[in-house]
């Protein structure tokens, strides 16, 4: 079993025993390990996984069961508080990266880097800054321009457009690169820029979406003189969140901005809903400049009829 899933159960464990549910077994699965609970007349099984990508994520069973939503509130009180895990770090400022729009079909590619000292601790939480996946759109909005307005200096934000991602891509394809390369290269960028008006930084931490550790290496060929470290649930670090905040409004910007110029309502994410939108666009303005909404490397477009294979 992993150390960081074993730590994550050493103390999730007793919680569940707090509130009276009984761990009737324990055994481990593939990527993971499964409870079997019980609490009064009812039972539930608590799978937990663990990958170096997405880091811990707990699915609890039971459908209209009360003891799989105790359980989900448990395992989100535990994500939220990280009781007693070791901090990933001990700067007093730092900077924080995050990236927005990686896995949407349509709309821009985000990257963010936030400059935060530890001082500024209590207020971010009074902001509530956070995690932005656990906020509303409202929420992202409201906070982001708090940032902005109080906090100017300390955020560096990339916008990369449909067009010049496509550019970009291809350009890295054509080096043999990926996608996390150009991510990597991003966020390097973004942070070097950010770091020569705050040079109090001490180092850098990334949520971390390679795990060959990609933005670390590109800081290094950069001779960029900080620490860096990418995690995984890096978004509970104020710095990481207030990031992840920052790309996300600048993503719902960008995006809002392209359904009113083109007047289709895009949808986000990859699935197949995205396919009769795409199909919409090229029948309204051809197939040739679907690239000025799509990510055309993505899968999907080799799905879309109209497009040549």
């Amino acid at each position: 079993m992993h150390k960081e899933l074993e730590n994550y159960l050493s103390h999730l464990l007793p919680e569940l025993q707090k509130t009276g549910i009984s761990i009737d077994e324990q055994i481990e699965i593939p990527y993971g390990v499964q409870l079997k609970v019980s609490r009064h007349n009812y039972k539930s099984i608590l799978n937990i996984y663990y990958s170096q990508k997405k880091g811990i994520s707990p699915v609890p069973t039971g459908n209209n069961n009360p003891l799989k939503k105790l359980l989900w509130d448990l395992c989100r009180l535990q994500e939220e508080l990280k009781l007693d895990m070791p901090p990933m770090h001990t700067w007093n400022a730092w900077i924080g990266s995050d990236e927005c729009g990686k896995g949407d079909y349509f709309g821009p590619l985000v990257v963010c880097a936030f400059a935060y000292k530890r001082d500024s601790e209590n207020e971010f939480k009074n902001v509530g800054v956070k995690d932005s996946k656990k906020l509303n759109s409202e929420e992202i909005k409201r906070i982001a321009q708090y940032l902005y307005k109080n906090y100017a200096n300390c955020i560096h934000c990339i916008v990369i457009k449909p067009v010049k991602y496509n550019e970009l891509i291809a350009k890295f394809k054509a080096q043999k690169k990926n996608l996390n390369d150009l991510l990597a290269w991003l966020h390097s960028t973004a942070i070097i820029a950010l770091q020569k008006n705050h040079p109090e930084s001490q180092g850098v931490l990334v949520d971390q979406f390679s795990v060959s550790h990609k933005t670390k290496y590109a800081l290094q060929e950069k001779q960029f003189p900080l620490p860096c470290i990418e995690r995984t649930g890096a978004e509970i670090d104020p710095a990481v969140a207030a990031a992840s905040i920052i790309a996300r409004y600048q993503f719902l910007e960008a995006f809002e901005a392209m359904r009113k110029f083109y007047q289709l309502n895009f949808p986000q994410g990859a699935n197949g809903n995205v396919i009769k939108y795409a199909q919409d666009f090229i029948k309204q303005y051809s197939e040739k400049r679907l690239g000025e909404v799509a990510k055309l490397h993505f899968k999907t477009t080799n799905q879309i009829e109209n497009l040549p294979e």
